[in-house]
């Protein structure tokens, strides 16, 4: 949903059945725990280039790589959680070798369910939460991603070391920024008191510490302030997991995990079309985002778990 912003920068991707995705593509998975089902939100910023670029590009990657061994025992946890991060890494080199004038770049958040396990790649403040019955039958948010934000000390020393700034906007907003910018700022504003206008380009503080693109902030520029690795965590599935939800801050920033858990959970009556259901909890869960304020587009990716299996989304 492209919400209270002039155009939506976001891109998801959704493939239920990434084996038969796979032989379509003549990259046949048939060798990996079944089943396998991949889903991506790419939250696209100062432009939607780079978003588009990375949803298109990310499946295709990732396939080539896991359908060169055929070796089922060769593919465990290490070697699937480096795949992953290969693909973003790469796709952010190629991004910024064929993009040469493009400014923007984007956050991303895949899960990768490959049998029982649970990958999830995360690049930035998208976000991912898993959502667990307890033995009291209570419906617990589990957040499988941490954001990548500025204000967090490994990510601020990075930064730092690298010639960059990590300045306070106040809110809890922490944003990366070159150093002058403070300086570039305060010349702007004067200037406009002035009445001078300003003829410049004004410089760019981001919300984020690590997302693919974004070239002005990165080593191809000569300051790498910012980084495409992605952290990745797995888990094992088991029949406890109801359902995950992959979102975008414009729903993270104005909700809670255990909100967002909560209103998607309360949506489960509904059609006995289970796609559908999915679609009227996803709707739902946007426009109490908007309800709420958010200011930015509104992305939800839906997967509730079958146990006798398969996958709604």
């Amino acid at each position: 949903m492209q919400g209270r912003r002039p155009k939506n920068e976001d891109r998801h991707v959704k493939i239920p059945d990434l084996t038969k995705a796979a032989k379509a593509l003549k990259m046949p998975i048939n060798h990996l725990p079944q089943p396998c089902a991949l889903f991506s939100v790419f939250d696209g910023h100062q432009g939607q280039q780079c978003a588009e670029f990375v949803a298109k590009s990310f499946h295709l990657k990732l396939l080539k790589r896991l359908s060169a061994d055929t070796d089922t025992a060769a593919w465990n946890e290490a070697r699937i959680s480096a795949a992953l991060k290969e693909v973003c890494e790469e796709l952010d080199s190629e991004f910024l070798a064929k993009f040469r004038t493009s400014p923007d770049g984007t956050t991303l958040v895949v899960a990768l369910i490959v049998g029982t396990k649970l990958f999830t790649a995360w690049v930035g403040d998208s976000r991912l939460v898993l959502c667990q019955r307890s033995q009291l039958q209570q419906m617990l948010a589990v957040s499988l991603t941490k954001d990548h934000r500025p204000n967090l000390e490994a990510e601020a020393e990075r930064v730092k070391e690298a010639g960059g700034l990590v300045l306070d906007f106040g809110m809890g907003v922490y944003r990366v920024a070159h150093d002058g910018y403070e300086e570039k700022m305060r010349e702007i504003r004067r200037q406009q008191a002035l009445g001078m206008g300003f003829a410049g380009k004004e410089p760019v503080a981001l919300a984020v510490s690590r997302a693919l693109g974004d070239r002005d902030f990165k080593a191809v520029t000569g300051k790498g302030l910012l980084i495409a690795t992605p952290d990745i965590r797995c888990v094992e599935l088991d029949r406890t997991h109801m359902f995950m939800a992959l979102m975008c801050d414009g729903i993270t920033d104005v909700m809670q995990d255990d909100e967002i858990c909560s209103e998607l959970e309360m949506r489960r009556p509904g059609p006995p079309d289970p796609v559908k259901r999915c679609r009227i909890a996803c709707g739902a869960l946007v426009q109490e985002a908007y309800k709420r304020g958010s200011e930015d587009n509104l992305t939800v990716i839906f997967v509730r778990f079958h146990w006798q299996g398969g996958y709604e989304e």
